[in-house]
């Protein structure tokens, strides 16, 4: 009997040819698409099957890139890559480190440095990015005090961006200083101190300075020894004089502010972690013309907006949003005086922006 004829199937069509297969380390430069990374989820990124390693325990001082980072072991920094496994786990942040991050750096093979394990952050500073899916980005973490520093004038104090700052701070576990700069140009310090009445009220530290005339510098830096802080502010508040006027010796770039629009330029265009000659570490950040929030965090500003908490569960709603509920405690604080007015309109543009 003649045998039947096979099928010819496609892939018995098709020629096979070898495949060159590249180093490990030209992959782990690779940048993936993010709908191939690992779905889970980042905080298991420590979990390692790599065995014989020699970590070393280190802060990272500065992000070169998002897989290139300046890490400070025993007083040496190194430049350390990110190893390929963190790299595949789907980290909810627009980059996989910032500066501040402890971590446990690889130090087997010299010179390639590698970071194996992300240690758990006690706390960051972060913003997010103005599209709709508002990304974050970490500008530090690990820090004991966010020191907020507006100018009196050039550019004008802004209380709102306070406002927004002290939420920020709330909500991700950072202590505050407001450091209200070039406060020599105040005409009339009551003025200065009336601004910031409401602040001092909540036991918020509040410190004037200038670096014209040394005003608040000596008490500054005791309050900034041995800690790890960060200044932050709308640019050309002179937070680069401040801390030159602090650490002479970083000599930090200052720019002229605009006679035009009174805004000044970055002069910071790295983060970098600093260290204090009086103890501690700086966080150098590039200022931040907008501060922003998370529209996710809307519902939690009722609670974290400054000198609400004391009303916030008198309020006859739990979930009082403290603008068009009825029995609402902080309304009827605002008409009592208890608040400020301008503290309650500031509330509401907070609200409406998200």
């Amino acid at each position: 009997m003649k045998q039947k004829d096979k099928k010819i199937t496609k892939s018995q069509k098709e020629r096979h040819s070898n495949v060159v297969v590249l180093d490990n380390d030209y992959y782990d430069d690779l940048q993936s698409d993010v709908s191939k990374k690992s779905k889970r989820t980042s905080d298991k990124s420590h979990k390692t099957l790599k065995k014989n390693l020699t970590l070393k325990r280190g802060r990272i001082v500065e992000v070169k890139s998002n897989y290139l980072n300046i890490v400070r072991i025993d007083g040496r920094e190194y430049p350390c890559s990110i190893s390929g496994r963190l790299k595949q786990y789907m980290f909810k942040t627009k980059l996989l480190t910032a500066v501040g991050d402890w971590v446990e750096v690889d130090m087997t093979v010299e010179p390639d440095y590698r970071i194996e394990e992300l240690l758990p952050r006690k706390n960051t500073l972060s913003r997010f990015t103005e599209s709709n899916f508002q990304k974050e980005i970490i500008v530090a973490s690990n820090l004991d005090y966010l020191v907020i520093t507006p100018s009196w004038l050039m550019p004008m104090l802004k209380p709102g961006l306070i406002d927004r700052y002290l939420c920020i701070a709330a909500l991700n576990n950072l202590k505050t200083i407001i450091c209200i700069n070039k406060i020599d140009l105040c005409e009339d310090f009551s003025k200065a101190e009336a601004a910031m009445a409401y602040y001092k009220m909540l036991d918020i530290p509040v410190m004037f300075t200038s670096t014209m005339t040394g005003a608040g510098i000596k008490e500054l830096k005791e309050m900034l020894t041995d800690r790890d802080s960060v200044f932050s502010g709308q640019s050309g508040t002179g937070k680069s004089s401040l801390i030159n006027a602090l650490e002479p010796g970083l000599d930090l770039a200052v720019n002229e502010i605009s006679s035009f629009n009174e805004k000044g330029r970055h002069t910071t265009s790295q983060a970098r972690l600093i260290g204090w000659s009086f103890g501690g570490n700086l966080v150098d950040t590039p200022g931040l013309k907008t501060i922003n929030l998370h529209k996710n965090q809307k519902s939690l500003i009722p609670g974290v907006f400054p000198g609400f908490d004391d009303y916030t569960d008198k309020c006859y709603y739990r979930s009082c949003s403290h603008e068009h509920e009825t029995d609402c405690a902080v309304k009827a604080a605002v008409e009592e005086g208890k608040i400020p007015v301008e503290r309650y309109e500031s509330y509401l543009r907070i609200m409406e922006s998200l």
